[in-house]
Protein backbone atom coordinates (compact mmCIF):
# COMPACT_ATOMS: atom_id res chain seq x y z
CA UNK A 1 0.00 0.00 0.00
CA UNK A 2 2.82 2.31 0.89
CA UNK A 3 4.80 1.46 -2.26
CA UNK A 4 1.84 2.33 -4.23
CA UNK A 5 0.98 5.63 -2.66
CA UNK A 6 4.53 6.74 -2.84
CA UNK A 7 4.47 5.57 -7.23
CA UNK A 8 1.26 7.59 -7.52
CA UNK A 9 3.06 10.95 -5.75
CA UNK A 10 5.89 10.37 -7.83
CA UNK A 11 3.79 10.37 -11.16
CA UNK A 12 2.11 13.76 -9.91
CA UNK A 13 5.10 15.45 -9.50
CA UNK A 14 6.63 14.14 -12.46
CA UNK A 15 5.76 17.41 -14.81
CA UNK A 16 6.53 19.61 -12.10
CA UNK A 17 10.37 17.97 -11.98
CA UNK A 18 10.57 18.55 -16.20
CA UNK A 19 9.83 21.50 -15.47
CA UNK A 20 12.18 22.16 -13.22
CA UNK A 21 14.78 21.07 -14.98
CA UNK A 22 14.45 23.62 -17.43
CA UNK A 23 15.72 26.11 -14.68
CA UNK A 24 19.60 27.60 -14.63
CA UNK A 25 21.92 26.33 -11.93
CA UNK A 26 21.65 29.54 -10.53
CA UNK A 27 17.95 30.10 -10.32
CA UNK A 28 18.02 27.24 -7.76
CA UNK A 29 21.13 28.39 -6.53
CA UNK A 30 19.77 31.85 -5.14
CA UNK A 31 17.38 30.40 -2.79
CA UNK A 32 20.06 28.73 -0.45
CA UNK A 33 20.24 30.02 2.65
CA UNK A 34 23.89 31.04 3.12
CA UNK A 35 25.82 31.67 6.70
CA UNK A 36 27.10 34.88 7.32
CA UNK A 37 26.64 35.00 10.82
CA UNK A 38 30.02 33.94 13.16
CA UNK A 39 29.59 30.08 13.99
CA UNK A 40 29.02 30.04 18.20
CA UNK A 41 31.93 28.64 20.12
CA UNK A 42 28.90 27.50 22.94
CA UNK A 43 29.59 24.01 24.45
CA UNK A 44 27.89 21.32 22.80
CA UNK A 45 25.64 19.60 25.72
CA UNK A 46 26.56 15.87 25.72
CA UNK A 47 24.03 13.17 23.74
CA UNK A 48 22.01 11.09 26.50
CA UNK A 49 23.61 8.04 27.18
CA UNK A 50 19.51 5.99 27.09
CA UNK A 51 16.64 7.66 25.26
CA UNK A 52 13.42 9.02 26.80
CA UNK A 53 10.81 6.64 28.03
CA UNK A 54 8.16 5.66 25.47
CA UNK A 55 5.08 3.87 25.71
CA UNK A 56 4.02 0.90 22.93
CA UNK A 57 7.34 0.88 22.19
CA UNK A 58 7.07 3.89 19.64
CA UNK A 59 4.88 7.19 21.01
CA UNK A 60 6.93 9.13 23.34
CA UNK A 61 5.77 9.74 27.07
CA UNK A 62 5.84 13.67 26.35
CA UNK A 63 2.53 12.68 23.75
CA UNK A 64 0.72 11.57 26.58
CA UNK A 65 1.58 14.34 29.31
CA UNK A 66 1.03 16.85 26.62
CA UNK A 67 -2.73 14.79 26.50
CA UNK A 68 -3.34 14.89 29.86
CA UNK A 69 -4.63 18.18 30.69
CA UNK A 70 -6.87 18.56 28.00
CA UNK A 71 -8.12 14.30 27.53
CA UNK A 72 -7.43 13.22 30.40
CA UNK A 73 -5.72 9.73 31.12
CA UNK A 74 -7.67 7.77 29.13
CA UNK A 75 -7.15 10.98 25.81
CA UNK A 76 -4.23 9.56 24.35
CA UNK A 77 -5.35 5.87 23.71
CA UNK A 78 -9.12 6.85 22.92
CA UNK A 79 -7.19 9.26 20.28
CA UNK A 80 -5.53 7.11 18.52
CA UNK A 81 -7.71 4.22 18.27
CA UNK A 82 -10.40 6.90 17.11
CA UNK A 83 -7.92 7.98 14.07
CA UNK A 84 -7.54 4.14 13.21
CA UNK A 85 -10.95 3.66 13.33
CA UNK A 86 -11.47 6.48 10.90
CA UNK A 87 -8.74 5.89 8.29
CA UNK A 88 -10.11 1.96 8.08
CA UNK A 89 -13.72 3.30 7.73
CA UNK A 90 -13.22 5.93 5.15
CA UNK A 91 -10.71 3.68 3.12
CA UNK A 92 -8.17 6.25 3.87
CA UNK A 93 -6.22 3.24 4.43
CA UNK A 94 -7.55 0.13 2.95
CA UNK A 95 -6.33 -3.04 4.96
CA UNK A 96 -4.01 -5.49 1.93
CA UNK A 97 -1.77 -8.70 2.01
CA UNK A 98 0.89 -6.19 2.81
CA UNK A 99 -0.92 -4.94 5.71
CA UNK A 100 -0.74 -8.50 7.08
CA UNK A 101 3.10 -9.26 6.43
CA UNK A 102 3.76 -6.01 7.97
CA UNK A 103 2.11 -6.85 10.67
CA UNK A 104 3.99 -10.37 10.65
CA UNK A 105 7.35 -8.78 10.40
CA UNK A 106 6.48 -5.68 12.94
CA UNK A 107 5.42 -9.01 15.82
CA UNK A 108 8.61 -10.76 14.53
CA UNK A 109 10.69 -7.92 15.14
CA UNK A 110 9.09 -7.50 18.81
CA UNK A 111 9.84 -10.78 19.49
CA UNK A 112 13.31 -10.18 18.58
CA UNK A 113 13.42 -7.41 20.50
CA UNK A 114 12.01 -9.12 23.53
CA UNK A 115 14.02 -12.01 23.38
CA UNK A 116 17.52 -10.88 22.21
CA UNK A 117 17.33 -7.03 22.91
CA UNK A 118 19.11 -7.13 26.44
CA UNK A 119 21.40 -9.40 25.02
CA UNK A 120 22.18 -7.58 21.96
CA UNK A 121 22.35 -4.31 24.33
CA UNK A 122 24.86 -5.94 26.79
CA UNK A 123 26.70 -6.65 23.96
CA UNK A 124 26.61 -3.66 22.14
CA UNK A 125 27.22 -1.81 25.30
CA UNK A 126 30.53 -4.27 26.39
CA UNK A 127 31.73 -3.21 22.96
CA UNK A 128 31.17 0.77 23.15
CA UNK A 129 32.45 0.47 27.10
CA UNK A 130 35.84 -1.39 25.09
CA UNK A 131 35.93 1.30 22.56
CA UNK A 132 35.40 4.34 25.53
CA UNK A 133 38.81 2.40 27.37
CA UNK A 134 40.70 2.72 24.16
CA UNK A 135 39.61 6.24 23.35
CA UNK A 136 39.98 7.21 27.06
CA UNK A 137 43.59 5.65 26.93
CA UNK A 138 44.26 7.35 24.00
CA UNK A 139 43.57 10.40 25.79
CA UNK A 140 45.12 9.86 28.84
CA UNK A 141 48.23 8.85 27.12
CA UNK A 142 47.63 12.01 25.03
CA UNK A 143 47.33 14.24 28.29
CA UNK A 144 50.25 12.86 29.37
CA UNK A 145 52.51 13.97 26.90
CA UNK A 146 50.43 17.32 26.36
CA UNK A 147 51.34 18.12 30.57
CA UNK A 148 54.83 16.43 29.67
CA UNK A 149 55.33 19.06 26.86
CA UNK A 150 53.71 21.77 28.70
CA UNK A 151 56.63 21.01 31.75
CA UNK A 152 59.34 20.93 29.07
CA UNK A 153 58.40 24.15 28.19
CA UNK A 154 58.01 25.59 31.78
CA UNK A 155 61.59 24.39 32.28
CA UNK A 156 62.88 26.18 29.09
CA UNK A 157 61.26 28.85 30.24
CA UNK A 158 62.74 29.17 33.47
CA UNK A 159 65.70 28.74 31.81
CA UNK A 160 65.17 31.59 29.21
CA UNK A 161 64.36 33.86 32.39
CA UNK A 162 67.82 33.03 33.85
CA UNK A 163 69.61 33.23 31.09
CA UNK A 164 71.23 36.76 32.56
CA UNK A 165 73.17 34.75 34.73
CA UNK A 166 74.30 32.28 31.66
CA UNK A 167 75.72 35.92 30.59
CA UNK A 168 77.01 37.15 33.43
CA UNK A 169 79.43 33.91 33.80
CA UNK A 170 80.31 34.06 30.32
CA UNK A 171 81.93 37.89 30.91
CA UNK A 172 83.30 37.02 33.72
CA UNK A 173 84.65 34.03 32.00
CA UNK A 174 85.95 36.55 29.29
CA UNK A 175 87.11 38.78 31.58
CA UNK A 176 89.48 36.26 33.35
CA UNK A 177 90.52 35.43 30.24
CA UNK A 178 91.90 38.88 29.20
CA UNK A 179 93.10 39.04 32.83
CA UNK A 180 95.27 35.58 32.52
CA UNK A 181 96.31 37.20 29.18
CA UNK A 182 97.36 40.39 30.77
CA UNK A 183 99.22 39.12 33.12
CA UNK A 184 100.57 36.74 30.62
CA UNK A 185 102.00 38.96 28.76
CA UNK A 186 103.25 41.34 31.56
CA UNK A 187 105.05 38.52 32.55
CA UNK A 188 106.57 37.96 29.83
CA UNK A 189 107.39 41.54 29.56
CA UNK A 190 109.20 41.17 33.18
CA UNK A 191 111.65 38.70 31.62
CA UNK A 192 112.60 40.24 28.26
CA UNK A 193 113.22 43.46 30.38
CA UNK A 194 115.08 41.21 33.20
CA UNK A 195 116.62 39.46 30.09
CA UNK A 196 118.11 42.67 29.11
CA UNK A 197 119.25 44.02 32.18
CA UNK A 198 120.95 40.78 33.19
CA UNK A 199 122.76 40.66 29.54
CA UNK A 200 124.02 44.61 30.61
CA UNK A 201 125.10 43.36 34.25
CA UNK A 202 127.23 40.52 32.66
CA UNK A 203 128.57 42.80 30.18
CA UNK A 204 129.85 45.12 32.52
CA UNK A 205 130.71 42.03 35.26
CA UNK A 206 132.71 41.01 32.01
CA UNK A 207 134.60 43.99 31.73
CA UNK A 208 135.52 44.85 35.09
CA UNK A 209 136.22 41.27 35.64
CA UNK A 210 138.96 41.92 32.87
CA UNK A 211 139.70 45.22 33.79
CA UNK A 212 141.06 43.70 37.24
CA UNK A 213 142.59 40.79 35.42
CA UNK A 214 144.43 43.80 33.13
CA UNK A 215 145.18 45.61 35.86
CA UNK A 216 147.07 42.82 37.99
CA UNK A 217 149.03 41.67 35.18
CA UNK A 218 150.06 44.84 34.60
CA UNK A 219 151.04 45.38 38.12
CA UNK A 220 153.09 42.03 37.95
CA UNK A 221 154.86 42.41 35.06
CA UNK A 222 155.86 46.08 36.37
CA UNK A 223 156.79 44.56 39.63
CA UNK A 224 158.89 41.97 37.55
CA UNK A 225 160.49 44.51 35.34
CA UNK A 226 161.09 46.73 38.30
CA UNK A 227 162.67 43.60 40.19
CA UNK A 228 167.12 43.60 39.65
CA UNK A 229 168.78 40.70 39.36
CA UNK A 230 170.98 41.15 42.65
CA UNK A 231 167.46 41.76 44.33
CA UNK A 232 166.35 38.57 43.26
CA UNK A 233 169.03 36.82 44.65
CA UNK A 234 168.86 38.45 47.91
CA UNK A 235 165.03 38.13 48.31
CA UNK A 236 165.42 34.35 47.35
CA UNK A 237 168.26 34.03 50.32
CA UNK A 238 166.20 35.60 52.60
CA UNK A 239 163.24 33.09 51.54
CA UNK A 240 165.48 30.55 52.13
CA UNK A 241 166.44 31.77 55.92
CA UNK A 242 163.41 32.18 56.58
CA UNK A 243 162.46 28.69 56.00
CA UNK A 244 165.48 27.03 57.50
CA UNK A 245 164.41 28.52 60.49
CA UNK A 246 160.19 27.54 60.42
CA UNK A 247 161.78 24.45 59.75
CA UNK A 248 164.03 24.18 62.96
CA UNK A 249 161.10 25.92 65.33
CA UNK A 250 158.93 22.71 63.63
CA UNK A 251 161.76 20.25 64.88
CA UNK A 252 162.24 21.95 68.63
CA UNK A 253 158.40 21.68 69.25
CA UNK A 254 157.12 18.31 70.77
CA UNK A 255 155.13 16.06 69.56
CA UNK A 256 151.94 15.88 70.58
Amino acid sequence: MLSRVAISAVSAAAPCLKNAALLAPGALQTKRIFHTTQPSFAPVPPLPEYGGKVRLGVIPEEFFQFLYPKTGVTGPYVLGTGLILYFLSKEIYVITPETFSGLAVLLLMVYGIKKYGAACADFIDKLNEQKIAQLEEVKQASIKQIEKAIDTEKAQQALVHKRHYLFDVQRNNIAMALEVTYRARLHNVYKEVKNRLDYHISVQNMLQRKEQEHMIDWVEERVVQSISAQQEKETIAKCITDLKMLAKKAQAQPVM
